[in-house]
């Protein structure tokens, strides 16, 4: 089973994102319980630069729930936690890990067994360029809703849950 997928206007991700917001807020608007889950989701995502200054596996032990207590729709979650990682524009973080970090925390806490990754690689593929990193989220080891490109070629360097 592959949860790999190709996003429609993925030749155009501006407006893809523009899509993306929209339909989370449409989705949001005419239930309390989702305004509150979005509210959280908000506040999660403009709190993770002052999570992440203590050591990494600490902040992930921390993010990781300890229970089951959200009982939303998995695809909904996502949705909605990729909407809020784009949405916070000013983070000084970068949209991945925005983005994986909300994935992981709120769907772990709907009883998703993900796992987060962090890899890095080469700037086009030589060993003498800048390395770039990246992180996303796995399910069962398989890419959980990612471009192809948003993980191949990337040499893990961390996984946590191991």
């Amino acid at each position: 089973m592959t949860f790999n997928y190709q996003l429609p206007f993925s030749n155009y991700p501006r407006l893809r994102n523009w899509l993306l917001g929209l339909s989370a807020l449409a989705s949001v608007a005419p239930s309390p319980s989702r305004r509150q889950l979005w509210a959280e989701m908000r506040a999660y995502e403009r709190g993770l630069p002052a999570v992440l200054s203590a050591p990494l596996p600490q902040v992930l032990a921390a993010q990781t729930p300890s229970n089951i207590d959200l009982d939303f729709p998995a695809a909904e979650l996502r949705r909605l936690a990729d909407a809020a990682a784009l949405f916070e524009r000013r983070s000084p973080l970068g949209l991945c890990l925005r983005r994986s970090l909300a994935r992981y925390h709120f769907l772990r806490r709907a009883g998703v067994p993900l796992v987060i990754n962090f890899g890095a690689r080469f700037k086009a593929g030589v060993a003498d360029r800048q390395v770039t990193g990246h992180a996303w989220v796995t399910l069962d080891d398989q890419p959980y809703y990612e471009d192809g490109e948003n993980y191949q070629g990337f040499t893990v360097m961390l996984r946590y849950p191991k």
